[in-house]
């Protein structure tokens, strides 16, 4: 069995209980299309717990489904506290293929039943609409017994795991008695497999770094902080940790593999020893001193200004341009470092504003109300379709229209896309020159110093 995190909602509440009873993902698969149809359209008559079909797997704790929202809104009202979270809503997903929705059910009512059920209402529905059946649960943030609000070890869902395997175990079905928490999350590996950068493999890549000009614990912490890491790596520590600059959160060393644990770590340090004539200690990027200077692609790209030109100097120094160098991110700047994890966003911005020669703020806003202006227009001829379908037509007709109308909606989305693409260039036009800016002063700076230690040494 896979739980996974209890959020808050904070939206309409009807949305999220509309969601979690929605009679397509709770109905079971046992019925022809007009049964069906039939079927949902007297849904919001039927669905109190009364008169619910067995099929629908729909149940309420402390509520009736089908006034659910309504007694949730009573409760809030009753006790002064309307405002901030509304609900709850979390699910628990069963990896069995062969665990009936009946068992499903009943699991779920037992789960809320013992978490939350003396104090709080529940809806709690089965959805059977994907591979692995999963109950939701739609919790009333106020209490019905004294009017408290979920708080603490109520809503520490990682706690809840501990229930959800003792049922499990009860009726017999998989669980994992010690799961690997340390293991990061499928996004950030696939975005690794992908080849972007992520938090956790520019650390590594900084950490290895770190080591390869390290031969014991002292000269890799001075070659953390060169590169903008704070750390705690106190042989009193059981796991060692990193805090990237600019950020609050740390990151355990273990996390990112078995290299990186206390012991690997200090058994790469040692390794090194033995080769520590050919070890050149961590410098960053030192001064030599030049006759004359010839033309690089940095300068280049500085001429050609404006935003677009702002956004290419930025790629320049992100190190994806140009294409043939490769850039070595563990000696990034820290404020580049994060921008890493955003190179989707950064291109997509880039492409954007060459594709339509913006070089200032006035033409990007100019090109954004033409999109807006599109959007609308794009919009009404939709409604109009719509309408239209909605009458008398042949098949062939009705078809040729729905064609049309999911044409319009595919462009709708791109332009959409490109109002969000508009929004984001503004915003992150005036970080990207914050940070360059200081980023340049903090080369200067230390081109300042390598400049009087080259005339001392002299």
């Amino acid at each position: 069995m896979a739980v996974s995190k209890l959020w808050s909602v904070k939206s309409r509440l009807g949305t999220v209980i509309d969601y979690a009873t929605n009679p397509d993902k709770t109905s079971a698969k046992v019925y022809t299309p007009k049964q069906y149809q039939a079927l949902a359209d007297v849904l919001a008559y039927a669905k109190n717990e009364e008169k619910t079909e067995k099929e629908f797997y729909v149940e309420g704790i402390n509520c009736n489904v089908a006034n659910a929202r309504d007694q949730f809104i009573t409760v809030k009202e009753q006790y002064g506290k309307v405002d901030g979270i509304q609900a709850y809503h979390g699910y628990l997903s069963f990896k069995e293929q062969d665990i009936t929705p009946d068992q499903a059910q009943k699991i779920g009512m037992e789960f809320a039943n013992e978490v939350w059920g003396k104090r709080f209402q529940v809806v709690v529905t089965t959805h059977l609409n994907t591979q692995h059946l999963h109950c939701h649960f739609v919790i009333n943030s106020v209490s019905f017994v004294d009017g408290k609000k979920l708080v603490d070890e109520e809503k520490a869902w990682f706690k809840f795991r501990l229930v959800a395997d003792r049922i499990c175990e009860k009726y017999g079905l998989y669980y994992n008695p010690n799961p690997n928490r340390s293991k990061q999350s499928d996004y950030l590996t696939n975005k690794e497999k992908a080849g972007m950068p992520t938090r956790y493999s520019v650390a590594k890549e900084s950490i290895d770094e770190a080591i390869s000009h390290s031969t014991n614990l002292d000269s890799f912490k001075r070659a953390l902080k060169e590169m903008g890491y704070s750390y705690n790596l106190s042989p009193s520590r059981k796991y060692w940790t990193v805090i990237p600059k600019g950020y609050d959160k740390p990151i355990r060393l273990k996390n990112l593999g078995e290299d990186y644990t206390n012991d690997s770590i200090m058994k790469r340090l040692r390794e090194n020893q033995d080769r520590w004539a050919d070890i050149e200690p961590f410098q960053r990027a030192v001064y030599k001193p030049r006759q004359y200077r010839l033309q690089t692609r940095k300068d280049k790209i500085k001429k050609v200004g404006g935003l677009y030109g702002l956004y290419l100097h930025y790629c320049y120094r992100l190190g994806y341009l140009p294409k043939y160098k490769k850039q070595n991110n563990a000696r990034l700047h820290y404020l580049l470092k994060e921008d890493l994890m955003k190179l989707d966003q950064i291109t997509d911005e880039v492409r954007l504003l060459g594709r339509n020669q913006i070089d200032n703020a006035e033409q990007l806003f100019s090109y954004k109300e033409s999109v807006i202006k599109e959007i609308d227009k794009l919009t009404d001829d939709r409604t109009q379709l719509r309408k239209v379908s909605r009458t008398k037509l042949t098949d062939e007709k009705l078809c040729e229209v729905k064609e049309e109308i999911s044409s319009i909606t595919d462009k709708l989305k791109t332009l959409r896309k490109e109002v969000k693409l508009c929004d984001g260039i503004a915003e992150r036009s005036k970080v990207i020159e914050k940070n360059l800016k200081q980023i340049e002063n903090e080369e200067k700076d230390i081109e300042r110093k390598e400049i009087r230690k080259y005339e001392q040494r002299r």
